[in-house]
């Protein structure tokens, strides 16, 4: 039984749309050259995955000559929300409360980003609260 195809970005894939989102539409030649700045990529390669990324509806194309120009079509937020959202399900049973504290246990945060962090956090809790109160009259 063949298994469901996936939209989620390989890692390959993630490379080349990190090209798309940060140029723009781009021929694969350029995304080859791009790539290269990193590490040797195939031109056929690089072919071959943009039509994978065209398939998963990632990207579309359109013929400029003789080059097939490639454009993202999914925006990079909306990647890094699939992603993690993955991340949650396979790594920490869909929990953002076993992740953060991963990443605290994990990583010294400097003093200013911990301030800025908890700052982010009481105006969620401000704005959640604001919304509670206002269902409630």
């Amino acid at each position: 039984m063949a298994r469901e195809k996936s939209t989620e970005l390989t890692g390959a894939e993630q490379k080349i749309m990190q090209v798309l989102w940060q140029r723009g539409p781009c021929a694969v030649k350029a995304i080859v050259a791009e790539l290269n700045k990193q590490s040797v990529v195939a031109y056929t390669t690089v072919q071959t995955l943009c039509r994978i990324l065209l398939d998963k509806g990632h990207v579309k194309c359109e013929k400029q000559g003789k080059a097939f120009v490639y454009q993202a079509v999914t925006v990079q937020q909306e990647a890094r929300s699939q992603a993690l959202s993955t991340l949650l399900q396979r790594f920490f049973a869909g929990s953002p409360v076993l992740l953060a504290q991963h990443l605290l246990q994990q990583q010294e945060l400097p003093e200013a980003l911990q301030q800025d962090l908890q700052a982010q956090i009481d105006a969620k809790a401000d704005v959640i609260a604001g919304n509670k109160g206002g269902q409630e009259s």
